[in-house]
């Protein structure tokens, strides 16, 4: 019988959301090694990365919310140590940096990778960073490096942080919501993972967005969950906001041509 080769698989942020979600989902399709440490210690990381063979790196972690000061200590500069470290390991083939669509300004028409990146908020701040210096320094790397830039994740057991899991708290104790007449763009983890996957495969090293391609309001979205779990009478307030969706054309082209429909996207995280 033909021995099947697994890829030999990095990946930071094991115990977050995606990447605990991709060790269980490709397990036994990948041989994953799971940073154990924080990843600011460098050194640290120098020393697990000299003990272990892979070719593919996936840097998950990331802190999503704090002052700018500690998010560009965690999210900027140790990530950009990182990348340093890691090219000096001559069996690294492919880096996969995860990064987010904040790090675009808002925009009514569906968002593509090429437009101007204008960070919203502090946390699409500090991944801009590590996108210049990714930029700037590609031809450095003996590795490849891609860009994925993934818009609002929704799926089972979702933690609080997130907007379906912190509506579904909220609806439950309010009956007036205001200023959230916006559209955004939700993703369901498993499509996420799906999209990831063609990265890795295909190596691609370009920027990527992972989103639906789809918009939805988020007055919709608090009412499909409202239909599902409550049934109340909800009051919106507010005048039209800002939009953030996207445009998956390209992700298209690399094959992930379908995607969960937007009501079980939404219900999903109660599973």
């Amino acid at each position: 019988m033909k021995r099947v080769y697994k890829k030999n698989i990095a990946i930071t942020g094991s115990s977050g959301l995606l990447g605990s979600y991709f060790q269980n989902k490709f397990k036994n399709k990948y041989k994953i090694f799971k940073y154990p440490y924080r990843i600011e210690n460098i050194k640290k990381f120098e020393n697990w990365i000299n003990k272990k063979k892979f070719e593919y790196f996936i840097h998950f972690a990331a802190l999503p919310k704090g002052k700018l000061k500690e998010l560009k200590r965690i999210n900027s500069h140790a990530s950009i140590n990182i990348l340093k470290s890691l090219n000096k390991n001559n069996s690294l083939k492919y880096f996969l940096f995860i990064s987010t669509s904040h790090v675009y300004g808002y925009s009514k028409k569906k968002i593509k990778e090429n437009k101007i990146r204008r960070p919203i908020n502090n946390y699409g701040l500090s991944k801009k960073k590590v996108e210049d210096f990714i930029f700037k320094n590609r031809k450095n790397f003996s590795y490849k490096i891609g860009i994925a830039r993934i818009f609002n994740i929704t799926g089972p057991k979702q933690r609080d942080g997130y907007f379906v899991p912190d509506m579904y708290k909220l609806i439950r104790k309010k009956k007036y919501f205001n200023n959230i007449n916006c559209y955004r763009d939700f993703v369901h983890i498993e499509d996420v993972m799906d999209s990831i996957n063609l990265m890795i495969k295909k190596k691609f090293d370009r920027t990527l967005n992972i989103s639906s391609g789809r918009k939805i309001n988020l007055i919709d979205v608090c009412e499909i969950i409202n239909t599902q779990f409550y049934k109340r009478k909800i009051v919106y307030g507010g005048k039209a906001g800002k939009d953030l969706f996207g445009d998956n054309a390209l992700l298209k082209t690399l094959g992930k041509k379908k995607f969960k429909n937007i009501n079980k996207t939404i219900r999903s995280f109660r599973k």
